[in-house]
């Protein structure tokens, strides 16, 4: 067994080590003493009578001289300064307060102050500054009359004592307490004591710390008015570490959307007319055979696209698109001539040349809103697509469709599987580690693929263009979007193993899975130590556990709202 980490005097926080922190907490817990005929108030003291007698100003020559004052006077004094017009009950609570802190007190002292907050919570609460509520509860958390009182009280006394430590601390950054950091300022470090910092989208550490606050403290009739009151001020506060991370989180969000570097964007041009209906379309860089062009035809068609754009990354011959061929459906073979048309190269990436395509079509779209998607993705509804388009608000430009991912089912399978991302189902993150006990830490929502979804822009706006999932306006993802629960985009990512096999070397080295130079594991780190540990078969172990069907996962996935079963839509017209 390894010998215990000795630490260099100089560099410890607290000269002296624990030894010596204890000692001065304990030199400031001096009694308060008592001068003759000074007492606190019978454990049966009149309450009511407090609650209406107000405490008066004293005058400086009744005041004995501060060496004649005992302790007990000094700050029964300084208490009537504070309380001067409030009711005499507010200061003995203060003066109660006083004595508990201290190493010795009366034998009644902790009684008569629990009787205070069993009888009189609401009188308190009305009367008393927060910050006393916050000393009320620490009392509790030192000499609370049973466990739930002192473990309630301790807790949350840990809890605010953190928070004036570091929100005294960070007045001196400049910003006020209701101003939230920049996003871009991340500093990628360690936390203390080796922690991982909180994740801003996903992370539950402050619910699960407030709500288990909140909880507990429901056990105990005496401290849960006061418990509970605290935590709704904290609540309702602005200046928090809490609502900062809430605005963060929010705005993090709203950022999700991948950055497409140095895609450029196709010329203006006149914009047609924008439908006043509902209508809707499709646009696709799809680079797939005719057999995997026609079930995504099909399935929009049916689903009541009114035009699908299909630029084919890998152009087809005209006896394959004479397959493909329909009234509605738009194909453009992304050949030379192609790009000698629109005056621009082909982009390297194929990310650029989704995003150009896309904005390409946008330019002369018919339908009043237009949908981009990869040709492994399947917009989803309920429901008619135009009813939620049709409820949504006016200053919208887009709804961002949240995706599903498909469960690997038996081949030729009628209906498919599909789960979605917990916070999508408004679950807690810990579900996934129960679904997924090896890798599920490490991934996105328990995807291997995008949780950010996809977007279905209104047409017409000649300064928007568009993005692989988001939309933009002189460069900036737009913010006047919706993210909505009525329409999804289910992903065909890998729906058996053969396809995620044949993918993943483009996925590694160009596509979802590349290295973008994140600070977290990715997923092609976590592939390529899998590889290092069992060579070839170490993928498979990733899409086993995460992509192929398990009965127990599939049943806790629907338990938690996160599955989707459907069919892929047929469209009856020719």
């Amino acid at each position: 067994m390894s010998e215990p980490h000795e630490t260099s005097p100089q560099t410890l926080t607290y000269e002296g080590g624990f030894d010596a922190v204890v000692a001065r907490m304990e030199a400031r817990q001096k009694p308060l003493g008592f001068a003759k005929g000074e007492a606190l108030p019978p454990l049966d003291v009149d309450l009511a009578a407090l609650k209406t007698a107000m405490v008066i100003e004293r005058d400086p020559k009744s005041v004995p001289r501060l060496k004649e004052q005992s302790g007990h006077l000094r700050k029964s004094l300084e208490l009537n300064a504070e309380f001067v017009g409030l009711p005499e009950l507010c200061k003995l609570h203060g003066l109660l307060i006083a004595h508990l802190r201290k190493s010795d007190q009366p034998k009644h002292t902790m009684t008569l102050f629990t009787r205070l907050w069993a009888e009189e919570s609401e009188f308190l609460f009305q009367h008393l500054d927060p910050r006393w509520l916050v000393s009320a509860i620490t009392t509790f958390g030192d000499h609370g009359q049973n466990e739930v009182q002192r473990r309630v009280g301790q807790s949350m006394t840990v809890l605010f004592a953190t928070m004036k430590l570091y929100e005294s601390e960070r007045l001196y950054s400049g910003f006020p307490p209701d101003k939230e950091f920049k996003l871009k300022r991340l500093v990628h470090r360690k936390l203390p004591l080796n922690m991982d910092r909180y994740a801003l989208v996903s992370g539950g550490l402050d619910v699960n710390m407030l709500a288990r606050l909140w909880v507990d403290a429901k056990q105990d009739s005496t401290i849960a008015p006061l418990a509970h009151r605290l935590l709704d001020l904290l609540n309702a506060d602005n200046g928090t570490v809490f609502r900062r991370f809430a605005t963060l989180r929010g705005r993090k969000i709203r950022q999700r959307g991948q950055k497409d570097s140095g895609t450029s964007e196709p010329e203006p041009a006149k914009i047609p007319a924008v439908p006043m209906d509902h209508s809707w379309g499709v646009v696709s860089t799809i680079k797939a055979p005719v057999e995997k062009i026609t079930p995504f035809i099909d399935h929009h068609l049916g689903l009541g696209a009114k035009q699908l754009t299909l630029y084919l990354d890998a152009p087809l011959p005209q006896s394959e698109l004479a397959k493909l061929a329909h009234p509605k459906v738009e194909l453009i073979n992304c050949n030379s001539a192609f790009w000698q048309t629109v005056d621009k190269p082909r982009f390297e990436k194929h990310q650029q040349r989704q995003a150009f395509n896309a904005t390409h079509a946008y330019r002369k779209a018919k339908t009043a809103w237009l949908a981009h998607i990869d040709g492994d993705e399947y917009i989803y509804s309920a429901n008619d697509v135009a009813d939620s388009l049709r409820g949504a608000p006016s200053d919208i430009d887009a709804l961002i469709m949240p995706p599903a991912e498909e469960i690997a089912t038996k081949p030729g399978a009628h209906t498919l599987l599909f789960r979605r991302t917990y916070f999508d189902a408004q679950c807690e993150k810990q579900v996934l580690g129960a679904l997924y006990p090896t890798f599920g830490d490490y991934l996105r929502s328990g995807f291997i693929s995008h949780t950010i979804g996809k977007s279905i822009a209104r047409t017409g706006r000649s300064d928007l263009r568009f993005g692989v999932h988001m939309l933009k306006r002189d460069g900036v993802e737009i913010k006047n979007t919706k993210r909505v629960e009525t329409l999804t985009v289910l992903h065909r990512h890998a729906p058996d193993w053969e396809s995620f096999q044949e993918h993943l070397a483009f996925r590694l080295s160009k596509g979802s899975y590349r290295d973008r130079g994140q600070s977290r594991l990715g997923l092609g780190d976590i592939i390529d130590l899998l590889r290092e540990e069992h060579g070839d078969a170490g993928p498979r172990k990733l899409f086993d556990e995460v992509c192929a069907y398990r009965r127990e996962v599939v049943e806790t996935l629907e338990q938690h709202g996160m599955l989707i079963r459907t069919t892929l839509r047929e469209h009856a017209d020719a």
